[in-house]
């Protein structure tokens, strides 16, 4: 994402925008929740590899520390569980040719970012830029090994056995920018709609990057 297009966003966003009756926001906090779509994005990895993830609709919880009626300091806790299909190569020995496999599956997504907000205005209807870093933990929910069997008494269906599975799973770094509109509706609630891209560092091959659209409800005290 170029950030001089949010700036430029942001700054045209302010020049249009009317100031409402202000309400102190300064020494106070917002904590909410939010509801996010992502864009769907493909991945080139290596040998031929690639990864195809659909778009999907999270959830999360927000919460900011008011320092000043324009500058915040916060942090976002949110998830989301897209579909995915990813297309494997098996390196196999020559002269045999590799072959590809394709996985149809689910991601389980987890993200903990902290974040800073700037608000161009100091009353109720404001524009902000909003940019933030932490990390996100990708459950791939592929088995990585066999199973573990374990076996215990229930009180209610006597001796039972299940299979345990661990699965391909990583923490990597992630970003985070967006630009928005807040909303002071009243002394005690915020709502805020922005447009931004998410970032994840693969380290293996190019980063995953995805646009998403936010909608934010909060309280402040």
């Amino acid at each position: 994402m170029d950030i001089r297009k949010v700036f430029w966003v942001a700054a045209l966003l302010a020049g249009a925008a009317t100031t409402a009756s202000a309400q102190d926001r300064e020494g106070t906090w917002d904590v909410g929740f939010t509801l996010f779509d992502t864009s769907g994005e493909s991945m080139a990895g290596q040998s031929g590899a690639a990864l195809d993830v659909d778009g999907d609709l999270g959830w999360g919880f927000t919460t900011s520390y008011n320092i000043t009626n324009r500058l915040a300091i916060g942090g976002d806790f949110l998830w989301l569980s897209p579909d995915y299909k990813a297309t494997q190569v098996i390196d196999n020995t020559f002269p045999i040719a590799d072959t590809t496999v394709s996985v149809d599956a689910e991601l389980d997504v987890a993200t903990l970012h902290l974040k800073g907000t700037f608000n161009f205005l100091e009353g109720d209807f404001t524009p902000f830029v909003e940019a933030g870093g932490g990390w996100t933990r990708v459950d791939s929910n592929i088995a990585d090994g066999p199973p573990t069997t374990g076996c215990w008494w229930d009180p209610w269906w006597g001796y039972v056995c299940t299979n345990f599975y661990d699965t391909y799973a990583e923490t990597q770094t992630s970003w985070a920018y967006s630009v928005g509109l807040r909303w002071d509706a009243s002394a005690d609630f915020v709502v805020r709609a922005s447009y931004g891209v998410w970032e994840v560092d693969t380290n293996r091959s190019e980063d995953f990057e995805s646009d998403v659209l936010r909608l934010e409800f909060g309280w402040r005290f």
